[in-house]
C-alpha cells in the first residue's frame, strides 16, 4: 500500500515541539556528554580522531546516557522554528512558488536579503539570476525589473536573529492574529488571571480585551499579556473586573512591539483582495495548433472571480504551441481582463478555441494556513503562516550554558556529544519546577581524613582524561570533575571501563594504563556511593536527539553556546 507523510504533517510535529517547550509542562533538556576521546581506551592515552556518526541503536543510546556529564533546561526563548537559508545575491536564481512540485521545500523558493527581510518567490523567469532586490513590505505580490514576482513574508527579529541565524538556517515565526479564551474564575483588582484550556497561540505582548457582563479591562493604555504559563495570563495593568465565564480576547500587537509589523503584514495579506489567488498557469504539455487570438483559458474550482487574459499575448504561443507559464497577476494585464481571484484550494485551467489540441496548464495554488490557528479571519493566502508556507518542519534551538551560574556540569572539561532528553526523572518523579542545570554523574564521597593532597592530584588529573581504578574489584571510570572541598571525585563509565561499581578501596590514578599515583583507602575512607549529587535518575527521560562532535572544552570564563537544528 502506497503512502506519504505529508510536508503538513511534519510541520504540525514541529510546532507542536515548540509548543510544549514553551509551555508551562516543558521538562526538555540539552544534555552535555562525553569527555573522554574519541577513539580512546583506558590503557592507551590515544588522541581523539574523527567523531563518528551516532548509531540509532538501543546500545547506542544508553551507552551515551551513562557518559552524561550535565543537563541544561531548554527555555521558552531557547527554541524556534528555523528553515533553511537562501540568501538574495546578485546572479542567484531563484525557483517560483509551486504547489505541484512535491520537493518544493528543498528549493530556493523563498530569499532573505540583507536588510533581513523574506520575500516568497512566485513568479521566476527562465534561467534568468535576480538583480533588483526587493524592499517593500506591502501586502501584494509586486515584481521587480528582473522579471521575478516576490510576496513580502516577514523581517527577522534582532533578538530571533542572534540566537537562531546561521549560514545556513533562518528563524520563521508565524504570529497569532487574534485568539480566546474562557476566563476560569471572577478576578478583581489583579493582574493574573486563568482560562479554562491552556491556548498555546496567546503571544507575550498581544492586546487584552474582553466582552460580557461586568468585563473592564483598562483600555488606555492598552492592557497587554506580559506572561503565559499553561492556563494562568499575567496582564501588564490590573484588571478592575472578570468575570468567570466572560470571553477573553488576545488580538493586535501594539505598533511599539517589534512584532507588530510582520503580524500587520500577515493580516493584510489574509484580507487582501486576491489573498488564496492563482497567479499563475504552469505549462504541463505545449500542445499543437493553437491561433493565439482565438484561444480562451477559463479557471474553474472552488474559489472565486480567477480569470486568465481574455486576449492572449502572443508571446504565449510561437508556431501553434505554447511555450511557457502564463501569468495572470494584476500587474502583467494584457488587456486588463485578468483577476488571481481568491480563496482556492483546487482549481483546472480549461482551455477553448484556438482550433490546437494538447496543451495542458496547470493553476498553481496558494497555501492556505492551519485552519484554526487564527480564529476571527481563518483561511489563507501567501503571506498568512510563514511557518506552513516555508516548510516549517525544522527546530532550531540555541541554549547558553554558562561557565559560572550553570557550574552544576563540570567545568574545565570537555565534552564531545549533545543530546536532547525529555522528562527526565529526579528523585524519580518528573519535576513540575525544574532544575535550571543538573548534574547527571555518578560520585565517591571520602572521608575527612582522606588525603587531601591525593584529591588536588586527582583534581589536576580530571583534565587528562583520567581513569579512576580499583585494582581489586575491576572497578573504572574516567575522571570528570573533583571536588577537594567536598572531598567528591565525579566519574563516568562506558563500554571502555565497564560498569563494575565502587565496593572497596585500593583506588588508583592511571592514565595511558600507567599508575599516577596510588590511592592508599580502607573501606571507612569511602563514605558514600551516590548515583548523582542533584538525584538524577540515571537512564531515566527520553532520548530525543543525539549528536557526536569534536571535543569543545567547557570554562569558567566563557559561555558555550549550544545550537541544533532538528527536522521533523
Amino acid at each position: 500500500m502506497a503512502a506519504i507523510i505529508s510536508s503538513n504533517f511534519r510541520s504540525l510535529n514541529a510546532a507542536a515541539f515548540v509548543d510544549e517547550i514553551k509551555g508551562d509542562r516543558s521538562n526538555v533538556y540539552i544534555g552535555l556528554g562525553k569527555s573522554s576521546p574519541w577513539g580512546g581506551t583506558t590503557t592507551a592515552n590515544t588522541s581523539d580522531i574523527a567523531a563518528p556518526t551516532p548509531t540509532d541503536t538501543l546500545d547506542a543510546i544508553n551507552e551515551a546516557r551513562q557518559q552524561l556529564i550535565g543537563l541544561k533546561l531548554v527555555n521558552a526563548n531557547d527554541i524556534s522554528n528555523v528553515v533553511p537559508r537562501y540568501d538574495w545575491s546578485a546572479g542567484e536564481q531563484f525557483v517560483a512558488w509551486d504547489s505541484t512540485d512535491p520537493a518544493i521545500f528543498d528549493k530556493a523558493f523563498y530569499c532573505l536579503t540583507a536588510d533581513f527581510k523574506v520575500y516568497k518567490c512566485i513568479v521566476a523567469p527562465v534561467s534568468v539570476g535576480v538583480s533588483d532586490v526587493p524592499t517593500f513590505t506591502s501586502a501584494g505580490v509586486v515584481a521587480t525589473s528582473d522579471g521575478y514576482h516576490w510576496k513580502y513574508m516577514y523581517t527577522l527579529l534582532a533578538s530571533d536573529s542572534e540566537k537562531f541565524l546561521t549560514n545556513s538556517y533562518m528563524p520563521v515565526k508565524t504570529f497569532t492574529e487574534e485568539t480566546k479564551g474562557t476566563v476560569a474564575a471572577t478576578i478583581s483588582g489583579s493582574t493574573t488571571f486563568t482560562i479554562d484550556f491552556e491556548n498555546p497561540n496567546i503571544q507575550v505582548g498581544q492586546i487584552i480585551t474582553a466582552t460580557g457582563t461586568g468585563s473592564n479591562v483598562p483600555t488606555n493604555p492598552a492592557t497587554t499579556v506580559v506572561s503565559v504559563s499553561g492556563k494562568t495570563i499575567v496582564a501588564s495593568a490590573s484588571i478592575t473586573a472578570l468575570a468567570d465565564g466572560n470571553i477573553v480576547t488576545f488580538g493586535d500587537f501594539l505598533p511599539t512591539d517589534p512584532k507588530f509589523a510582520q503580524q500587520a503584514a500577515q493580516k493584510a495579506s489574509r484580507t487582501a483582495t486576491g489573498a488564496g489567488g492563482i497567479e499563475r498557469l504552469k505549462l504541463v504539455s505545449a500542445g499543437t495548433g493553437y491561433a493565439a487570438a482565438d484561444v480562451v483559458i477559463t479557471i474553474r474550482g472552488d474559489g472565486v472571480n480567477a480569470a486568465a487574459p481574455g486576449t492572449l499575448a502572443s508571446t504565449y504561443i510561437s508556431g501553434g504551441a505554447f511555450v511557457g507559464d502564463i501569468i495572470i497577476a494584476g500587474s502583467n494585464a494584457t488587456d486588463g481582463t485578468d483577476l488571481v481571484g481568491e480563496d482556492y484550494s483546487v482549481a483546472q485551467a480549461v482551455i477553448s478555441g484556438g482550433s490546437g489540441s494538447g496543451a495542458v496548464f496547470t493553476p498553481i495554488i496558494a497555501p492556505r494556513g492551519r485552519p484554526g490557528f487564527n480564529t476571527s479571519t481563518p483561511g489563507g493566502g501567501h503571506g498568512t503562516d510563514p511557518v506552513f508556507e516555508l516548510g516549517g518542519f525544522y527546530v532550531g534551538i540555541n541554549v547558553q550554558i554558562s561557565g559560572t551560574s550553570d557550574s552544576n556540569i563540570a567545568n574545565t572539561q570537555d565534552f564531545r556529544q549533545i543530546s536532547l532528553i525529555r522528562n527526565p526523572l529526579v528523585n524519580g518523579i518528573i519535576p513540575t519546577d525544574p532544575a535550571a542545570a543538573i548534574n547527571t554523574l555518578k560520585s565517591i564521597t571520602f572521608a575527612t581524613a582522606y588525603d587531601t593532597a591525593a584529591l588536588s592530584l586527582a583534581s589536576a588529573a580530571q583534565t587528562s582524561d583520567h581513569v579512576l581504578e580499583n585494582t581489586t574489584s575491576g572497578f573504572k571510570g574516567y575522571i570528570v570533575n573533583v571536588d577537594t572541598t567536598n572531598r567528591k571525585i565525579y566519574y563516568f563509565q562506558n563500554d571502555l571501563t565497564g560498569y563494575e561499581p565502587v565496593t572497596d578501596a585500593n583506588m588508583v590514578i592511571k592514565t595511558g594504563g600507567q599508575v599516577v599515583t596510588a590511592y592508599a583507602l580502607t573501606a571507612t575512607n569511602i563514605t558514600a556511593l551516590n548515583a548523582a549529587p542533584d538525584n538524577f535518575n540515571s537512564g531515566s527521560g527520553e532520548m530525543l536527539f543525539l549528536e557526536n562532535r569534536d571535543p569543545i572544552q567547557r570554562s569558567t570564563s566563557q559561555i558555550e553556546d549550544v545550537k541544533l537544528i532538528i527536522e521533523f
